[in-house]
This record gives structure tokens, C-alpha cells and sequence, in this order.
């Protein structure tokens, strides 16, 4: 068992304004139509759209470049021994000279980074004509100013060094606008000029960047966005793709948006003559096909399935999978366990991944539905707002953590009389328990504990022995967990099942906390949701 949170009332009044701004912001998450901003459909982010997140622009380029052209002010580091020792770092003068002591100046303006070493050791070696190495690197390229404009967030000029590389100025203005701006065509700009023009997919594809030399007032300019085509479904890549021309060939989609291996079937949606049209083909016919700007793509794996897979856990001697041919029950699937003497046979568990997925759904539906409440409630006087924020706090706290809970997805198994009946999903999980003599007691009681099974004792005997309920006990909603998968509810002492039900060995007895809040509607939906987690996982769980 796991607390959520235990209950503290803190009525300062400065937490109104913080209340009030989680309603502000809740506000900002409905759409006009009443429509919260997650129930709309999800826009697919724009490819390469991630690359611009101030990694670049937070670190300066100092690796080599060997086409990078040294020019005034550049930094050199030189190292030289033998005959001659020397080592520090030399700046190229106004005149696109270095000076080497004691040997002299050398023209270095224009010289490539590549052939800086053999000018060096031609120059040394008039001096000294045997026993010197010479040994240099760019210690630090020269500051520039470069204009960045076009389609991206923030233009401007923005300072660099000459060997920083594209990606670093782009960043600093922000990256490229993805509703916008284009990755393919990036001119870079000198003297009016197009010196060099940059498609960032060959960098996010390949790995391919051409590092290019600025000067000051260099420019930078990001077209318009091209054509698009979105790509989502059974996918590694789900995004917005662009191209340059009108038309782009379907292998080319696919090897971008890198399709799961067990995609089978591709949905494509496009415009024909003023008309959106379907078509629904195999992958590989799609990979033949023409596709056109604002064309949308949905992969699927429709592949019937040939076998199931089911994963065997807790008292079994067989194996941890077995898999049965499609479509399987589970009478095929128990035929197949190897029980121990020690296996509750009786008490088989079917745990499956839909289910729990769609327990979680749920859970959210209903946070989301108290959260709306509680953002939303108004107050009538200042003392009641003020307890209203410090009880709102405490319950936002909760919907927070309540949203990791993580759901079993057991399917109840006591309702089917034949097993042949209940078809199994690849993936489902069977669960042997071991026989068991122990009564387990939790939630809200003094002494939470694991109690030894007795036929003479009831419900409130065992709640007894684990000390009785705590203050903060729902006594009117007390849960008992079978061990095959089935629920009782105790809704009173009075209860007929307090009467006429008992108590079996392995069963798990969980009292629910009471919601202790103002609002009767508020405490429903507490209730209701509390209910929901311990039905879906087996805890109590407080706020």
C-alpha cells in the first residue's frame, strides 16, 4: 500500500492569488468550443523542429575545418622545438601577416587551415635548414556579426566566431519558425550574394554538415516552408516531412519516416480536384507511389495474426511463454500449464494490457473532470475562498499523483463457467497463485498486516486484529479482493454480505479512505475516483 498524501489545512490567504493562477492557466487549455486543448487532434511536430533547442547556440565551434581561410585577427597557436624552441599563441596583423620570432613575417590571408603547417615548416626551415618541427592549430577564429532573417522566431544580428557553423546562428535566432520556414533552402548570403545554400536534412539524415567561414555582415536567410506530406501511425518517425518540388516518390517518405517492421498497410489521404480522397494499400505499393504537397499518410500493421503469446508467472513449473495458434482461448492455454502441488488452480489471474490501458483512460477522464471542478469553484465570502485554496492545493496534489498510477487490467475470470469462452490477446498475462492460508488486511487501518485464514472470523474481525479503523477510514466502503479477480463490496456493517458472506484464505480486505472536503460533489468524485484506483490496482489510496 502506498499514501498518496495525508490531509493538512494551511489557510493562508496568499495562496489565493496561486489558486488562481491554476485557473487562469486551466482556462487557457479550453478551446472556444469547450473543448479541452487534448481532446483535439494532435498536430504532428515538424521534422527537425527539435534541433533548435540552444545546444548550438550555447557552444562556440573550435574544431578543425580544414577549408576554414585564416584571415585578420585569427588566433594561432604555435609550437616549435628542436633547433629552435617556441610555443605560445600569434595573432595575423592587419596586414594578414603572422610574425614568428626569430624568423619572421609570413603571409597567412587566405591560407587554407589545411595547408597552414607546410607554409610554416617552408618558412621555418629558411632559418633553420635541420632538427625543427613546427606544429600549429586555430587557437581562436575571428569574432563576426552575421545577419539572420527570413522564417525564423527571432531576427536579427547575432555575434559569432568565423568558424562557427550555420546550426550556432540559426539557434541564436531562436531556430527555424516550423510553421513557416523551410529546412532545405538556408542561403547563406555575402555581398548580396549567395555563397552557400544548406538543407539540414542531409544533417538530420546523414549526418552531413558543409562548415562554411563568416564574415561580418554575412546573412543568413530562411526561405518559406516547401511542400509537406504528415506521417503518422506504426512509424520510428512521426512527423511533418518536407520536399522541395510537387511531387515527391514514396520510397523516399518511407525511408525518412522509417516505418515499424510490422507495419503492413499504409492510409493515404489526399486532394484530388478540389476533393479529399482515400486510398488504403500495401506498404510496398505505397513505397511506388507519387505523393503530392498536404498529403497524409497513417501506417497500420493489419496483418492477421497467425499465433498468440501469453506469459506464464507465478507458481508453474512449464515454461514462462506459450504460444498458441490464432484464435486462442484460455481452456488451449490452461491445457498447456504445468502446475506445482503448491498452485492455486482454482485462482487463476488474466491480466491484460488493453484493460489496463483503458482503466488508466478512465482514471484520466475522471481527474481531468474533478480538476475542472476544483479550478472552477467559486467562493461566496473571503474566509471561504480561503479554505477552498488550501483545500484545493491539497487535491491538485492529489490529481498529480493519482495520474501515475499504473492499472493491473485484470480480467475478472469467476463470471466465465467455461474457460473455451474467454479468448485470449497476444500479450495477456496468466498468473498461478500459490495456495495461501494467510487473510492480507490493508488501507485504512492502524496496523496493516498479513493475518493467518480462520473459518470463525468475519470481515470485522480481521479489521479488528490489524487495530481497527484509522480516523480517516470509509467504514460504509470496505473492498474484498478474491483471489480470482472478483470484488465484494461491504457498503455497511448491516451489509448482507456481513451476514451471509465469509471470509476466504487469500483474500485481501482493503478499507478506503473518506473524502473530507466541503463541496458533497467533490467528495462523490473523490470517492468515485479512490474507488477506481483500488479496483484497478489493489490500493488504498488516500489524499
Amino acid at each position: 500500500m502506498f499514501k498518496i498524501m495525508k490531509p493538512f489545512i494551511n489557510t493562508l490567504s496568499s495562496q489565493t492569488s496561486r489558486i488562481a493562477s491554476f485557473a487562469v492557466l486551466f482556462s487557457s487549455l479550453i478551446s472556444p468550443s469547450g473543448l479541452r486543448a487534448e481532446d483535439m487532434e494532435e498536430k504532428i511536430p515538424v521534422f527537425g523542429a527539435s534541433l533548435f533547442q540552444g545546444k548550438f547556440g550555447n557552444e562556440t565551434f573550435t574544431g578543425f575545418n580544414p577549408n576554414y581561410q585564416f584571415s585578420v585577427g585569427d588566433q594561432v597557436r604555435l609550437q616549435i622545438w628542436g633547433a629552435k624552441e617556441f610555443n605560445d599563441i600569434l595573432t595575423v596583423d592587419t596586414q594578414g601577416n603572422l610574425f614568428i620570432p626569430g624568423v619572421g613575417p609570413l603571409k597567412v590571408q587566405g591560407t587554407r587551415n589545411a595547408d597552414l603547417i607546410p607554409a610554416l615548416k617552408r618558412k621555418v626551415s629558411e632559418k633553420f635548414l635541420n632538427n625543427v618541427e613546427v606544429y600549429a592549430t586555430l587557437e581562436g577564429a575571428q569574432p563576426v556579426k552575421v545577419f539572420v532573417g527570413g522564417n525564423v522566431l527571432s531576427p536579427g544580428l547575432y555575434s559569432g566566431h568565423a568558424a562557427d557553423s550555420v546550426l550556432f546562428f540559426l539557434d541564436k535566432a531562436g531556430g527555424i519558425d516550423p510553421d513557416r520556414g523551410t529546412f532545405l533552402d538556408i542561403a547563406i548570403k555575402r555581398g548580396g550574394e549567395v555563397l552557400q545554400t544548406v538543407n539540414l536534412y542531409d544533417f538530420l539524415l546523414k549526418g552531413e554538415l558543409a562548415l562554411t567561414q563568416f564574415l561580418d555582415g554575412d546573412v543568413i536567410f530562411v526561405d518559406r516552408r516547401k511542400s509537406t506530406i504528415i506521417v503518422e501511425g506504426a512509424v520510428h518517425n512521426s512527423y511533418q516531412f518536407e520536399f522541395a518540388k510537387d511531387v515527391i516518390a514514396g520510397a523516399k517518405i518511407l525511408e525518412m519516416a522509417h516505418p515499424h517492421s510490422n507495419a503492413t498497410n499504409v492510409s493515404i489521404r489526399t486532394m484530388k480536384k478540389g476533393e479529399i480522397v482515400s486510398f488504403y494499400m500495401p506498404v510496398a505499393d505505397a513505397a511506388k507511389r507519387m505523393l503530392s504537397d498536404g498529403d497524409h499518410l497513417f501506417f497500420v500493421p493489419d496483418a492477421v495474426p497467425k499465433t498468440v503469446e501469453v506469459l506464464v508467472k507465478g507458481e508453474h513449473e512449464g515454461p514462462s511463454r506459450i504460444v498458441l495458434p490464432y484464435p486462442a482461448n484460455l481452456q488451449s492455454a490452461l491445457e498447456e500449464l504445468q502446475p506445482s502441488a503448491r498452485s492455486d488452480k482454482d485462482s487463476i489471474q488474466l491480466f491484460r494490457k488493453s484493460i489496463s490501458l483503458r482503466q488508466r483512460e478512465m482514471l484520466r477522464e475522471s481527474l481531468d473532470n474533478l480538476e475542472r471542478k476544483i479550478l472552477t469553484a467559486r467562493s461566496s465570502s473571503a474566509q471561504e475562498a480561503q479554505i477552498r485554496t488550501a483545500e484545493a492545493e491539497l487535491l491538485l496534489k492529489f490529481i498529480e499523483r493519482a495520474r501515475k498510477v499504473q492499472p493491473k487490467g485484470q480480467v475478472v475470470l469467476s463470471f466465465w463457467k467455461n474457460p473455451g469462452e474467454v479468448y485470449l490477446e497476444d500479450g495477456d498475462t496468466l498468473l498461478i497463485p500459490a495456495k495461501s492460508n494467510l487473510v492480507m488486511v490493508h488501507g485504512e487501518v492502524l496496523y496493516p498486516n498479513a493475518q493467518l485464514h480462520d473459518k470463525k472470523f468475519g470481515f470485522q474481525d480481521y479489521i479488528n486484529r490489524a487495530g481497527g479503523y484509522t480516523a480517516n477510514a470509509d467504514k460504509s466502503n470496505v473492498l474484498f479482493f478474491r483471489r480470482d479477480g472478483s470484488i465484494d463490496n461491504v457498503r455497511s456493517s448491516r451489509s448482507t454480505f456481513s451476514r451471509s458472506r465469509s471470509v476466504n484464505s487469500g483474500d485481501e480486505i482493503v478499507v478506503l479512505p473518506k473524502a473530507d472536503v466541503k463541496s458533497l460533489q467533490l467528495a462523490k468524485d473523490i470517492s468515485q475516483i479512490v474507488y477506481q484506483i483500488a479496483i484497478a490496482t489493489r490500493v488504498a489510496v488516500d489524499f
